[in-house]
Formats: structure tokens, C-alpha cells, sequence
């Protein structure tokens, strides 16, 4: 079809003074949850859906079409591009298309600056709610390390073996490895507020139980009671972390990385002062203290959280479309973030086991090999909101976490140091390795929560409970599972070939790593930036 010179709209008409009239359908605005703020969708095209009125009946194609594209200005960031026909006033065209790249550009700061901004407009109650999630991580870790000053001596005065209560601290990590991802598949159905507050009454309720264990006689009714109580506080923190992160994506959804930060700052501060904790109120009170006052807290903390975090509007029925947990995990990114989750979580907790004894040999007092341990997990405390601010106002994703890699391959071949050095372990460089993992460990980590949001929104999943619970239960379930193989292969790998050896078997599988992002990220941007898309990536289709 084309236009006749009658159906043309005279000069004087009004309706023809805006030549870029554009007809578009009327479609709800959906507004993405991992776009540093709303204005990035809304300030791109304001002018041209202010402009979209009434073509006259009749007329042809031969106007501008529009395709919605994705803009560089984030993740989530939608503009207009304009297609005319050649035979339409190329010049006025190319003169549009100026002023929409100006417009671009402008809305590419106008995120920016509300992404900065974001923190400003948050109220008291919110500031109170974030509070409220870092001391959930804090007694989160807490639970988990408070015992290790204590426990392994009275356990053996109870007639059980190294080995099984090396069992009894390793079942914490796989439990949560194991029901991390089923507790986020379900959390739309249970709700991630009742799931926050159940998780962290039972983990206070299971700790306290934990306090009375020194009663019961030595022998197998210990081992079976200690190892029952440990897997279920470890469900109890599995279901209140597993859904802390996805109420911070929910509250805060352009802070997501700067959320995640605030909380591993608080995990990283309860795995660091968590056994001083425990040793001291050991000390003082004997087994059942620390077990009584941890217990204590956490029931307190479920009963302030019935009031500053806030319900949300949940669904009840599952993804029909093959959106699901199984569909998620058939997306390669989500896989690339799982191997970083899990190498980042093997880095860490390699030296629980095995750093003292590698230190021996310098001969350092207990309270100086304590401060090797606060060396790295102490950096990565303070560190671990630079990363999340860096995110949400960047975007550089992975460039932090080729960072943190690569930071971390340098770091285990110098701690060793590597059998393919020709020199001697040297304390200082050792303490120098080890503030570089703290810094890498956070670069590496801190990234991935985002960046699995964002690749499942790509493939087209909704801003929904189950979204969030599907991705944080993934994203748990790896670091457990590398808080578990850390430790344990770890310390076998140090026993049998050395602890050389075996940081530099870490290092290679970080080398791996780096090369698999690398490739990924190079491959990316060739097929969204390449002649044909420019700077422009398509929306994909749900």
C-alpha cells in the first residue's frame, strides 16, 4: 500500500507538524527488576510515544517503523530504532537519527545518575531492612564457625574420631548444597518472607539444642545426636540466606551487586569473628554459652523481621513454558557463574584445614596464625561493598571477575609457593598472597548474583518469586558445594602430593576459568555488536 495524494494531510493540519508520527500498539509497561531505575526505559522514548497519535484511516506503510532494541546503557535499557524507507527525506532521516543517538545518550547518564541516586530516596525502614539482612548473614556464618575453637576437643572427650568430627562439620555445607536449590524452587510457593523468618527461628532453635549436647553420654548417641542437630540448622540457614538474596532483588533492584556486597561484607565479618566469639563466650560459660546467646539473638532477630521486612505479592503457579529450575540450568551462563561461585567458594575455604600446618614451620603463636586467617578474610570483608558499588555503577561485571581470577591464580602460586618457583615459602609473602585472595575472592564472588539475573531475564524468565528463588538456590547451592570440596579434597590433595602441589592445581582450575569467561565475553560481544547491530542488542523474545 502507499499513500494517494488526497489521503496526504495538508501542511496546515496539525496532526502533520510532527513528522516523526509514529503509530505504535498500547502494551503495558513491565518494568525490569535489574535496571539501575525505571527512568533508563521510560527517558528513551517518551518523546516518540508522546508523538505516536492518530494516523489518519487508510494509510500506508510508507511511514517510520520501529523495532525495539537494547541499548548499551544497561541491562534492561530500551530505545527506538527507526527504519524509513529510502525514497523519505534522507536528509530530515539522518537528522532524526542524530537527535535519537543525543537522546540515547542522554538517557544512558540519566541511569547512571540514577543508579547513584537509588541509595538517597531509601527510606528509614528500608536502611532497617538491609540491616536487618546483613545480620541475618552475620549469624548465619556465626552458626557455622563459632564451634571450631571448642567443639573438636569436647567431641573427642566424648570418644568420637577425627575423622567423624571432621563428618559433623562437613554435613553444614552439604545440607545446603543439597536443599538450597529445592527451598529457592518452592520459595514463590512458601513466600520469602515466611521462608526468612522460619529459617532463622529454627537455626535459633536448633542452636540452642546445640547448647545441650555435652549432656548426653560419649559414643554413637553424641555422634548421631551432634550430626542430627548440625543438618538441621544447616536447613534453617539454607532457607533464610537462600531467601535474603531474593528479598534484596526485590527491594532493591537496581542495588542488586551493592545488596549482595553489604551481606558478604556481614558473612565475611561472622566466618572471621565467629570462632573468637565462640572462644570467648566458651571461656566464660562453658560449652552451652555460646550456643544459648547465639540461639537467643536469631529468635530475637525472627521477631524484628515480622516487622521490617515487607510482604510481597507472590505466585502460586509454576513456570508452564519449561522456565523452571531444570530450564535455568540448561543456560550456559548460569554454568560459567556456577564454576566461579564454586572456585571462588574452594579458594577460600582450602587454608581452614590446612594453613596452621603450613605455617608451623615459622613457629608463630596461636594469636599470630589467627591473624593470617583475619589477613584474607578480613580484606575481603572491607572490600566486598567496593566490588557491588563498582557493579551497579559500571556495569563490569566481567571484568571484576577475570580480575578476581586472575588475582587469585597469582595468589596460590605465591602462597605455596608453586613447585615450578625456584624459592622458599616466605612469611611475607605469604601474608601478601593471602590480602590479594581476600581482594580476588570478592572481585571473583560479588559478581555473579547479578550477572545470573541477568542472563535468566535474557532467556526470557519473568520478574518473578521463582525467578529469584530459582537463582538464588543455584547460586548457594555452588558455594556450598565448593565450601565442602575446599576443605576436604583439599586437605587429601595436601596430604598426598603437598601443599604446593595443590594450590597450584587451584590456580590451574582459575586459569581454566579465566579462559572459558574470556572466550564467552569475546563471543558476546561479536554477536551483539557486530556490522549488523552496531552498539544495539536485540530484545530477546519470551
Amino acid at each position: 500500500m502507499s499513500f494517494s495524494a488526497t489521503d496526504l494531510p495538508d501542511d496546515n493540519d496539525d496532526d502533520a507538524k510532527d513528522e516523526d508520527s509514529i503509530s505504535l500498539p498500547n502494551r503495558p509497561f513491565i518494568a525490569s527488576p535489574f535496571m539501575p531505575a525505571v527512568a533508563t526505559q521510560t527517558a528513551v522514548a517518551d518523546r516518540r510515544l508522546r508523538a505516536a497519535t492518530t494516523i489518519p484511516s487508510g494509510a500506508s506503510t510508507n511511514v517510520e517503523t520501529t523495532q525495539p532494541v537494547r541499548s548499551s546503557g544497561g541491562y534492561g535499557a530500551l530505545s527506538i530504532k527507526r527504519q524509513r524507507p529510502n525514497s523519505e527525506r534522507p536528509h530530515e532521516a539522518a537528522d532524526d537519527d542524530d537527535d535519537d543517538d543525543e537522546e540515547d545518550e542522554e538517557s544512558e547518564s540519566s541511569s547512571e545518575e540514577s543508579s547513584v541516586m537509588r541509595f538517597s530516596d531509601l527510606t528509614g525502614k528500608d536502611w532497617m531492612a538491609v540491616g536487618m539482612l546483613a545480620v541475618a548473614n552475620l549469624c548465619s556464618t556465626i552458626a557455622f564457625s563459632c564451634i571450631a575453637p571448642f567443639y573438636p576437643a569436647e567431641a573427642q572427650m566424648k570418644g568420637l574420631t577425627v575423622g567423624e568430627v571432621g563428618i559433623i562439620f562437613g554435613a553444614f555445607e552439604l545440607v545446603m548444597f543439597f536443599f538450597s536449590p529445592i527451598l529457592g524452587k518452592y520459595m514463590h510457593v512458601i513466600g520469602a518472607k515466611r521462608m526468612f523468618s522460619f529459617g532463622i527461628f529454627f537455626t535459633g532453635i536448633t542452636a540452642i539444642a546445640f547448647g545441650f549436647l555435652n549432656l548426653l553420654p560419649p559414643g554413637r548417641t553424641f555422634f548421631w545426636a551432634s550430626l542430627g542437630i548440625r543438618c538441621a540448622e544447616a536447613l534453617g540457614d539454607a532457607a533464610f540466606v537462600t531467601s535474603s538474596f531474593v528479598i534484596s532483588a526485590k527491594m532493591f533492584p537496581g542495588r542488586i551487586a551493592t545488596i549482595v556486597g553489604i551481606m558478604e561484607t556481614f558473612a565475611g565479618l561472622g566466618y572471621t569473628a565467629g570462632p573468637v566469639i565462640g572462644g570467648v563466650l566458651y571461656e566464660y560459660g562453658g560449652f552451652q554459652l555460646p550456643f544459648f546467646v547465639l540461639g537467643a539473638l536469631l529468635v530475637l532477630a525472627t521477631l524484628v523481621s515480622f516487622f521490617l521486612i515487607e510482604e510481597f505479592d507472590e505466585e502460586d503457579e509454576d513456570q508452564s513454558d519449561g522456565k523452571g529450575m531444570l530450564g535455568m540450568l540448561k543456560i550456559p551462563v548460569i554454568w560459567i557463574m556456577v564454576f566461579a561461585v564454586i572456585i571462588c567458594a574452594i579458594s577460600l575455604s582450602f587454608f581452614d584445614p590446612t594453613l596452621a600446618d603450613h605455617l608451623s614451620s615459622f613457629k608463630l603463636s596461636t594469636t599470630l596464625v589467627g591473624l593470617m586467617f583475619l589477613l584474607c578474610g578480613g580484606i575481603y570483608t572491607a572490600t566486598a561493598p567496593l566490588w557491588g558499588i563498582l557493579i551497579d555503577k559500571w556495569h563490569c561485571t566481567n571484568a571484576l571477575m577475570v580480575f578476581g581470577s586472575t588475582a587469585t591464580i597469582f595468589s596460590m602460586l605465591l602462597i605455596g609457593p608453586s613447585p615450578i618457583f625456584n624459592f622458599e615459602k616466605n612469611l611475607v609473602l605469604i601474608g601478601i598472597s593471602l590480602a590479594i585472595l581476600g581482594v580476588a575472592a570478592g572481585a571473583l564472588y560479588i559478581p555473579t548474583f547479578q550477572n545470573c539475573l541477568d542472563a535468566v531475564k535474557e532467556y526470557g524468565y519473568d520478574d518473578s518469586f521463582q525467578t529469584y528463588g530459582c537463582v538464588s538456590g543455584v547460586f548457594q547451592s555452588a558455594f556450598a558445594c565448593g565450601a565442602f570440596i575446599g576443605p576436604t579434597l583439599g586437605a587429601f590433595g595436601v596430604q598426598k602430593i603437598g601443599f604446593g602441589w595443590t594450590t597450584t592445581i587451584i590456580a590451574f582450575i582459575n586459569v581454566i576459568f579465566v579462559l572459558v569467561l574470556t572466550i564467552c565475553w569475546i563471543a558476546r560481544s561479536k554477536i551483539f555488536k557486530g556490522p549488523a547491530s552496531k552498539d544495539h542488542e536485540p530484545v530477546p523474545q519470551a
